[in-house]
């Protein structure tokens, strides 16, 4: 009977060889998944960034299809924004500083933070009209008066979703002659990148990097690799 049976040699990986085995895709997924998530984070704010921006935008454009004015010099202090929320749907009018909704005044000194900073010494442009979207984007105004001037800042994740940084996952666009421009292009308040600087400590840090969002392709890519 014995000899009518075939034998078959059984071929095994070793506990030694399996070991290495997993030694070497932990390695590699140490090496690649971190890299993997920044992209996924970077491509996650690119687009709420773009997203946004778009939707003031399409504000703006429907504004003056109406012949509404974009003339900052023609509104009174804080009601630009009444005039713009019009124009959203399933907007909620939060107030001049957020108390309505968050039962906190969000100009607040360390909500909103600089950059490198967890101050921010630029408060004052986030306290005259804040309207919140149906997905939690924040519009923070400034129509400030006296001052022909009319800045809006959007906090792409919500008040509640860190790390409320300007530069990061706040930006602000100055509306003038008529047109809406990131902040730090050429004749805004805040010009150039020297607002805008992943290694610096200033407390106004971040209030330009919308006019670096939009001149580099991988802003948010380098931004996660040098801000953590």
């Amino acid at each position: 009977m014995f000899n009518k049976l075939r034998y078959f040699k059984t071929n095994a990986f070793t506990l030694a060889e399996v070991l290495i085995t997993l030694g070497i895709i932990g390695v590699v997924a140490a090496i690649t998944i971190p890299g993997l998530i920044t992209k996924y984070k970077a491509h996650r704010l690119k687009s709420q960034y773009l997203k946004s921006y778009s939707t003031i935008q399409q504000v703006f454009k429907q504004m003056s299809m109406d012949d509404v004015s974009l003339d900052a010099s023609t509104y009174e202090a804080k009601t630009f924004y009444k005039t713009f929320a019009r124009y959203l749907q399933g907007v909620t009018d939060c107030g001049s500083y957020g108390i309505e909704c968050f039962n906190i005044e969000l100009r607040t000194m360390g909500i909103y933070k600089a950059l490198r900073n967890d101050n921010f010494s630029l408060n004052g442009l986030l306290d005259d009209g804040i309207l919140q979207l149906q997905d939690g984007t924040l519009l923070l105004f400034e129509n400030p008066p006296r001052i022909q001037q009319v800045i809006v800042s959007v906090d792409l994740n919500g008040y509640y979703n860190l790390p409320n940084r300007f530069g990061y996952d706040l930006f602000s666009f100055q509306l003038i002659d008529e047109q809406l421009k990131p902040m730090g292009t050429s004749g805004t308040l805040y010009e150039g990148d020297t607002y805008c600087d992943f290694n610096s400590r200033s407390s106004y840090n971040g209030i330009s990097c919308a006019y670096r969002v939009q001149k580099e392709s991988d802003y948010f890519i380098s931004l996660l690799k040098t801000v953590k």
